[in-house]
């Protein structure tokens, strides 16, 4: 892989962990401030960010498709961050438990052919 394709990968990983914890920060915790867990780690070919959190559950699914065609002074601000992380990450996956909170997990391949694009 060329240093310019890490370079791009690294910075797909941390716009995606960026977004995630906004939301976290906005939505699930209201912007009252709690512990967000971050761990990172080499599985396989894959590089997996898991963040957890004890904020309100939120299922990623119910938030539609944003409407990319319409023109930007007719968008509204915001609604891109699960958007963007799916389609900078090959992987993202949550799950909601009542005594660990939520869980996201996002991958990105370390080398060869990403499983998205």
């Amino acid at each position: 892989m060329s240093q310019l394709g890490i370079e791009t990968g690294i910075f797909e990983v941390q716009t995606a962990v960026d977004e995630a914890c906004t939301n976290i920060i906005k939505y699930a915790y209201a912007a009252e401030g709690d512990i967000i867990i971050i761990a990172c780690e080499i599985q396989g070919n894959d590089f997996v960010v898991t963040i957890r959190d004890k904020g309100k559950p939120f299922d990623p699914s119910s938030v539609p498709p944003p409407d990319l065609k319409t023109d930007l002074d007719k968008r509204r601000i915001g609604g891109l961050g699960i958007y963007l992380m799916r389609k900078l990450m090959d992987d993202v996956s949550y799950s909601f438990n009542a005594e660990k909170g939520n869980t996201l997990v996002m991958r990105k391949v370390l080398a060869g052919e990403s499983r998205k694009r």
